[in-house]
């Protein structure tokens, strides 16, 4: 049986089509799809179908179960049958419009979703779908509004995390950080394991200047979903902005190991490795960086430093040179490198690592 965003209509949408069919077949359906044995589920619409090719109901509800099979393309066209035989059928719009989303066409399934919510007032799910295609289609204040009707027109023991974590995705998008950090709050309150709520809240407290409570969220979120790596990302820049090196190194090197071809993670690992004076880690990690992309000015300016730091003098000036080469005169960085390499040719010493590395 499905759950989730659609959870709250299954029974209805079950219900609505049981009490029409007079088929054996279909009191079978039921059974199966409570089980979540949607297979057996279809098998059995196919046979009900077979004794009633045009009753809407079955063929909706058939649709319902090819869509969470995977079988989009027969989906539509079962659901396209339906609405042939019935035109104000607002649950085979709906669930038409979900076929076409499947398929990529979302002005196809925006003209289902409206059509649904047009036929039905009531009925919330074409709402929340309408929000989806929204969203999709970059019209943030017209998603959110129908998130909104979606609240409102929905039953009061739904309980949809998803729904509350996407509508704080958009505050947050607008700038509304307060407000998404309710809806944040309203999904935590529903699944008070749902690790992208927390990250989410840990980067709206970091960008404030929380750095202890973003610290908090971002462990919270590891503690729900371990291989969250964007969690782990985040959390390792929150520990480094708070000076505490060393346990942010062990996160990076966490990511690096979850994902080594994230090249941000693994900058930021040679970074740290430099910060502490652990020239010799950061080296090799560099090169690597280099040799997947060569023209990385960032890269080069990092592996400049980590040689400064191991005391190998030419080896950083020749870094230094391919960053001034590759950037802009002014540019921050290239003023930077130029800065070194006069610091390199007055004493050949290294001096503050910790000002200099950077990360992306």
């Amino acid at each position: 049986m499905t759950t989730g965003k659609e959870g709250v209509h299954i029974f209805r949408q079950l219900i609505d089509g049981e009490l029409r069919i007079a088929s054996e077949h279909c009191q079978r359906v039921l059974h199966f799809q409570l089980q979540g044995r949607l297979k057996e589920a279809a098998s059995e619409y196919v046979k009900a179908l077979e004794l009633d090719p045009d009753n809407v109901y079955t063929l909706n509800n058939f649709g319902y179960v090819l869509l969470n099979l995977g079988e989009i393309e027969d989906a539509r066209l079962v659901l396209q049958q339906a609405i042939e035989i019935d035109p104000d059928y607002a649950l085979a719009h709906n669930n038409l419009g979900n076929a076409y989303l499947n398929l990529g066409k979302a002005d196809e399934a925006l003209a289902e979703y409206l059509q649904a919510s047009r036929l039905d007032p009531a009925y919330a799910m074409p709402h929340r779908n309408l929000a989806l295609v929204y969203h999709l289609l970059g019209r943030l204040d017209e998603a959110i509004a129908e998130y909104q009707d979606y609240f409102r027109l929905a039953p009061t023991d739904t309980r949809d995390a998803e729904a509350h974590y996407n509508l704080g995705v958009m505050l947050e998008q607008k700038g509304q950080s307060a407000e998404a950090v309710q809806q944040y709050e309203q999904t935590l309150a529903i699944d008070p394991s749902f690790a992208k709520a927390l990250n989410n809240l840990g980067l709206i407290h970091f960008s404030n200047g929380r750095i202890d409570k973003a610290i908090e969220y971002y462990r919270q979120a590891l503690a729900a979903a371990p291989e969250f790596t964007l969690a782990r990302y985040n959390l390792g820049l929150a520990l480094a902005a708070q000076g505490e090196y060393n346990p942010a190194i062990e996160q990076f090197e966490l990511m690096h190991a979850q994902d080594p071809e994230n090249t941000q993670a693994t900058s930021n690992l040679g970074v740290m490795y430099s910060t502490v004076g652990r020239f010799e880690d950061a080296i090799p990690i560099f090169n690597e960086l280099i040799a997947l992309e060569p023209t990385n000015p960032t890269f080069h300016f990092n592996l400049g430093v980590a040689y400064q730091g191991k005391g190998l003098i030419e080896q950083a000036r020749a870094e230094f040179q391919q960053v001034l080469a590759m950037e802009p005169p002014n540019s921050r960085r290239a003023l930077r490198a130029q800065h070194e390499l006069q610091s390199l040719s007055q004493s050949g010493q290294p001096r503050d690592w910790q000002n200099m590395s950077e990360q992306r």
